[in-house]
């Protein structure tokens, strides 16, 4: 468990990622979209854990190349497909409409804009069929809280937006989502956070020596400054979870969250 002494950040991530595919419902031959697949782990763990067929999408051709590289490392070939495109890129593909049973988008939405929000969450709706979940999971903003705040936007993601939760929630539902579940990691976080500048620290002359000391600073001040940021409210992280109603209304979620907490049990709401 997460008490247990030798519980370290590679068990939270594993049980962060299997969490997701049961909110997600994922059974074996379902089809889920990733959309910011980024380094694959989400695509990766869905496919070999789950027997997920997987269209993993990012804008990087790096991670492209390193995710393509893993599926074939992994024989996962016949089960992944991975898309070096823009996400806006999915609303031109026809055979991407309705075609997916799930959708998962993992830290991306904080870098979509304000503009393109609703494009954005029209394209989760779009690709799914009906009664198909959508999860959502990005880092929000307190209510008066400026969010990233100038460094942030300087020095580490120029692009980024975020906006208090309710806010997104008002978005998903615009785009004709229904919202069923949002739930906070925002305290998950500072121990997260605090566990990435552990590792910084710890292995310091590799940073420099990979990217020079003042970037390796600028991190270190990044990870302090966002620990203290999630642990005074100022900044979240949250997973929405949502569905496509079907023409009548119906969603067909669980009313529980039972399934999606019990060890061994891989969801009783399926």
């Amino acid at each position: 468990t997460s008490d247990a002494p030798d519980y370290g950040p590679a068990d939270a991530q594993r049980d962060k990622l299997e969490l997701i595919c049961r909110k997600l419902g994922l059974r074996p031959g379902a089809r889920l979209l990733d959309i910011g697949c980024g380094w694959g782990s989400l695509t990766l763990y869905a496919a070999e854990r789950h027997g997920v067929h997987v269209t993993a999408v990012t804008l990087a051709a790096e991670q492209a190349a390193y995710v393509r590289e893993q599926v074939a490392a992994r024989g996962l070939g016949d089960l992944v497909e991975v898309l070096n495109i823009d996400y806006r890129d999915i609303a031109e593909r026809p055979e991407t409409r309705g075609a997916y049973d799930a959708v998962s988008t993992v830290e991306m939405g904080e870098h979509v804009g304000d503009a393109e929000y609703p494009a954005f969450t029209r394209i989760l709706h779009d690709s799914l069929r009906p009664r198909g979940r959508a999860l959502v999971q990005q880092m929000s903003r307190g209510t008066t809280a400026p969010g990233g705040g100038a460094f942030i936007e300087s020095y580490i993601a120029p692009d980024m937006h975020m906006r208090p939760l309710g806010e997104t929630v008002a978005l998903l539902e615009g785009a004709g989502l229904e919202v069923r579940d949002v739930e906070s990691l925002r305290e998950h976080y500072v121990l997260t956070v605090e566990a990435w500048r552990r590792t910084l620290e710890e292995r310091w002359a590799e940073f420099v020596a990979l990217v020079g000391e003042q970037t390796a600073r600028v991190w270190r001040l990044y990870l302090v400054g966002g620990a203290l940021a999630f642990e005074e409210r100022r900044m979240g992280v949250d997973q929405i979870l949502t569905v496509r109603p079907d023409p009548v209304g119906s969603a067909a979620m669980p009313a529980t969250r039972r399934g999606w907490y019990e060890p061994g049990k891989p969801g009783a709401d399926r």
